[in-house]
């Protein structure tokens, strides 16, 4: 009789606890919200024991700004709108009702900023790898992988850096590019709700890579020149040959006048 008395009272609490629990406009209740930057947020609350109950609301557990325009209370249907919402709009509201009360998770999606498919890198120098987280909230966890490995982030060459929202491994430098640093590096982001990735290759150019152009070319210029120069030397020999010609041509002929005009006097 104990035991079954104590099951009943168990079962009344449960349904009044049910009944007098705050019905939030979440999809799936406690999941929370997914705000989106630039749209307006909507947020609501109702108490099933007094539909007519008044609504308060906090973010993070301190009243809200009533200072800011783009955030109304709307006590008709116990709603919060948020227009124009920012990624700092995200938090944890609070709605209380007398005794009752619930908490929405807001939360955002990750996005990255985009990043170029390829880059080249001499060799010698460093390379710097960017993964721009843009939006998420909870902040995101970022893991780089290389190729098909995840990036070992104790070789002493790679430093990373974090962002000013304390996002780790926003940007790694690799100092002292190598050939064997030739890769597909891929930024993994991930927060609880969502996940995002940009990859890039990079290539490593041998650092004379830019010297080899320019001494062809100088090969070139020299191999040119020397034709010219056997050219024009062969060119100028037959010239010479047919102006000694000519000039023999008219000695020759001003000998014959002379002797014609020897023999005129003679004959006088």
């Amino acid at each position: 009789m104990n035991v079954f008395f104590k099951f009943v009272l168990l079962a009344v609490l449960s349904f009044y606890v049910t009944e007098s629990a705050i019905i939030t406009n979440e999809e799936d209740q406690g999941e929370g919200v997914i705000l989106t930057p630039g749209q307006t947020l909507v947020l609501q609350c109702n108490n099933t024991d007094d539909t007519s109950a008044k609504i308060q609301w906090l973010k993070n557990g301190l009243p809200l700004n009533v200072t800011d325009e783009r955030i109304t209370d709307e006590v008709s249907n116990n709603s919060l709108i948020i227009k124009n919402a920012l990624e700092s709009d995200c938090g944890n509201y609070t709605c209380k009702s007398a005794s009752q009360e619930a908490i929405i998770p807001v939360r955002s999606i990750v996005k990255i900023a985009p990043v170029d498919s390829s880059r080249n890198v001499v060799q010698n120098q460093n390379i710097v790898l960017l993964c721009n987280v843009t939006q998420g909230t909870p902040l995101p966890t970022i893991q780089w992988r290389k190729d098909k490995d995840n990036l070992n982030m104790s070789d002493p060459r790679i430093t990373v850096k974090t962002d000013p929202r304390g996002v780790e491994g926003t940007e790694i430098v690799i100092s002292d590019a190598r050939f064997e640093d030739r890769a597909q590096y891929t930024c993994i982001v991930t927060n609880e709700i969502s996940s995002a990735n940009a990859t890039i290759l990079v290539r490593v150019k041998d650092k004379y890579a830019a010297l080899w152009p320019f001494l062809g070319i100088c090969a070139e210029v020299a191999v040119l020149c020397t034709i010219i120069f056997i050219y024009e030397k062969r060119r100028q020999k037959p010239d010479f040959d047919e102006s000694e010609t000519e000039h023999n041509t008219e000695n020759k002929s001003v000998a014959d006048q002379d002797e014609k005009n020897r023999d005129v006097r003679h004959r006088k």
